[in-house]
C-alpha cells in the first residue's frame, strides 16, 4: 500500500504548483499573441484566424477545469475575447 501511495504522490499537484503552471500557460499565450503581431507580415490571415480559434478553444477548456474557475474566474472570458479579437484581425488582414 505504501508503494501505491508514493506513486500517486508523484503526480499530485499542490496549489503552488497549479499557480506556477497557470502562470506558464498565461505566459505562453502572451508570447504567442506578441509573436503574431510582430511577425504579422509573414503570417497569412488564415493562420492568424486559426490562432484565434485556438485561443477560443483554450478559453472553453479553462471554463471546464474547476481550478481555473476557482482561482482565476475571468481567465476563460478574457481568453475567449482575445481569441475573437485575433480572429477578427486575421479576417480583416489582406493577403
Amino acid at each position: 500500500m505504501e508503494q501505491k501511495d508514493s506513486f500517486y504522490q508523484l503526480f499530485s499537484l499542490t496549489e503552488l504548483g497549479f499557480k506556477i503552471i497557470s502562470a506558464l500557460i498565461i505566459l505562453v499565450i502572451v508570447i504567442g499573441i506578441i509573436a503574431i503581431f510582430v511577425y504579422r507580415h509573414r503570417i497569412s490571415g488564415k493562420k492568424i484566424m486559426f490562432f484565434g480559434a485556438e485561443l477560443i478553444l483554450v478559453g472553453f477548456l479553462f471554463n471546464f477545469i474547476q481550478d481555473f474557475k476557482i482561482y482565476m474566474p475571468s481567465l476563460s472570458f478574457v481568453t475567449i475575447l482575445l481569441g475573437l479579437l485575433v480572429s477578427l484581425i486575421g479576417l480583416v488582414k489582406k493577403d
